[in-house]
């Protein structure tokens, strides 16, 4: 009874204001320091396991610490029980309010980053979770942005989507095998949606250049290259704010270096796709 009436006050996210330690977790992330976010939820989502707000915000902090651990040189392995973490705190935000898609677009984050620092031919199996927790956050009622722009909803849903396109395998056997596959022109899609929803944010830019890219290259489409390279010159132009950011713009060179592999691309580094090898396994 209680879950049913935390759901119901949670079905509207904006209409109710945060409790002051989540509020300060929210200042704190948008001001660029998810550690300090994660910080401040930790002991309040202990004391208050039912707070959805809290709950999500916590599953983010730590995908973003994972972010960061990633790009000091962290091996793979430390990130693992940060994104365990995460995937359980957002499944419960989900079941304490389940008209809120935040929930269910940060449990597909959270086992979205496994796949990418385990190898995503050894996680084919989840693939079809992802895509369907990500596509049932679109289908919720919810609307967000933090102060600095740089997390928001839809537009987090939709960069999921078409980074999740991009790097799913698009052999005609991941139907089968998967029950879902890749699709480069739903990853131009998506990305586009939040371009133009961002048109200043530095991963939304980078994002839909190297889809772009892949696009080109899949299609044999040098239009689409040359749309690519240009958004990522694009996003190379605005200048970084936060620490993502800063992540995202030391490596547009790389992409533009190895374009080639663009549709291999993920901030961890470079993917395994290859149908070849997947059946080497």
């Amino acid at each position: 009874m209680f879950l049913a009436f935390v759901a119901l006050l949670h079905a509207s996210p904006a209409a109710f204001a945060l409790a002051p330690e989540v509020q300060q977790a929210e200042d704190q992330f948008s001001n660029g320091d998810p550690l300090g976010s994660e910080a401040t939820l930790e002991p309040y989502v202990k004391a208050h396991p039912d707070d959805p707000d809290a709950l999500w915000r916590l599953a983010r902090a730590l995908y973003e610490k994972g972010e960061l651990m990633s790009a000091s040189g962290k091996a793979d392995a430390d990130r693992l029980p940060l994104y365990a973490q995460a995937q359980t705190l957002s499944h419960h935000a989900q079941e304490v309010a389940p008209n809120d898609g935040l929930g269910y677009l940060w449990e597909g984050v959270a086992l979205g980053r496994v796949a990418t620092s385990k190898g995503i031919l050894s996680q084919l199996f989840t693939a079809k979770e992802i895509e369907d927790l990500w596509l049932t956050a679109l289908t919720k009622p919810t609307s967000y942005a933090s102060a600095s722009g740089n997390s928001t909803f839809p537009g987090d849903v939709y960069n999921a989507l078409g980074q999740f396109y991009r790097l799913c395998p698009d052999w005609l056997a991941m139907k089968w095998i998967a029950g879902t596959r890749g699709d480069i022109d739903k990853s131009v899609d998506y990305q586009r949606k939040l371009v133009q929803a961002e048109p200043r944010r530095i991963e939304g830019l980078k994002e839909l250049g190297v889809s772009l890219i892949c696009k080109g290259l899949k299609q044999n489409d040098e239009p689409s290259k040359v749309e690519g390279r240009g958004w990522l010159q694009k996003a190379e132009a605005i200048p970084p704010v936060t620490p993502v950011d800063h992540i995202d713009h030391t490596q547009i060179p790389t992409i533009l270096a190895r374009e080639a592999d663009a549709c291999d691309y993920s901030r961890d580094g470079y993917e395994d796709t290859k149908e070849s090898d997947y059946k080497t396994k």
